[in-house]
């Protein structure tokens, strides 16, 4: 679950799967390959995970030469608001659709590049997914409250800001509060939350905020929990020693300890948690 960046393969030859996860493995880049060979495949993984890149073959059947299930993920990525991920269109195909297909892509779903399986080499694949990642990372929104803004839910943000300031008894200044949050929350975003309720719990008794979300961004259930300093502190001992978090969350060690401008806060993994769970609920910012 440690933060990184996720790449898609949609492909349904499985030579040409391997092709694709050498070139991006060669790299050395730490990146999490996921592969599909189907449009439903293609799908659940879009819903459960956020890409930076996307290699996608145009025809998911080799035995329908009319498939065009590859633009039907490309509208997905698109449609579950991730206009960030770049975009790379493959194609086996000759003749005329082709350049049909590959403007279409382009023009309707804003796709990064394109590539032919009967030309390309690893090394052109390397380079699309270098040049892939550095579109994806300039398009990211880089706001200091994309990860407020994530998981206060419809609170206004002022009153968001005021509620969780008064319970956790911060007393640093808000840019402070924001950088503290993003740090906490990188590699998260989006988030998932269940049945559309609010991301986070604001537990002034506690002295925490609180919630559990499925993170986009790490294809995984998660627990995120901060509040100042001693209070946390509390919270993580009494974990260690019931297997408990709160009292009402199962999940394991800490993958993100972050503590500065006097709040302290973690992110745990849920041991028990699908992202059908969270199915019904609320897409956060990214």
């Amino acid at each position: 679950m440690a933060p990184g960046v996720n790449i898609l393969i949609v492909e349904d030859e499985r030579e040409w799967q391997g092709i694709y996860e050498r070139a991006v493995n060669s790299q050395g880049s730490g990146c999490t390959v996921m592969a599909a060979e189907d449009l439903a495949t293609a799908e659940r993984l879009i819903d459960a995970a956020k890409f930076a890149v996307a290699f996608i073959d145009i025809g998911l059947d080799v035995r329908d030469d009319g498939n065009v299930d590859g633009l039907r993920v490309m509208a997905k990525i698109r449609a579950t608001g991730d206009e960030e991920t770049s975009l790379v269109v493959v194609t086996g195909r000759s003749g005329r659709d082709v350049l049909a297909i590959v403007r279409d892509a382009i023009k309707t779903y804003g796709a990064y590049d394109t590539v032919g399986k009967s030309s390309v080499v690893p090394q052109q694949i390397r380079e699309l997914l270098a040049g892939g990642l550095e579109a994806y990372q300039k398009a990211v929104d880089t706001s200091r409250t994309a990860a407020r803004d994530a998981i206060r839910g419809d609170i206004p943000p002022m009153r968001w800001d005021d509620q969780v300031i008064r319970a956790i008894s911060f007393r640093g200044n808000p840019g402070n509060f924001y950088g503290f949050l993003s740090e906490l929350m990188d590699g998260q975003l989006p988030i998932v939350t269940r049945g559309g309720g609010q991301p986070v719990t604001i537990d002034a008794e506690q002295g925490l905020v609180h919630g559990d979300y499925w993170s986009r961004g790490t294809a995984t259930a998660a627990v995120l929990c901060f509040g100042a300093p001693e209070q946390f502190g509390k919270a993580l001992s009494s974990f260690r020693s019931t297997g408990t978090l709160l009292g009402r969350y199962q999940v394991g060690e800490p993958v993100n300890d972050v503590n500065g401008y006097g709040i302290r806060g973690a992110v745990f993994p849920l041991k028990v948690g699908q992202r059908e769970d969270f199915a019904g609920g609320k897409r956060a910012v990214s």
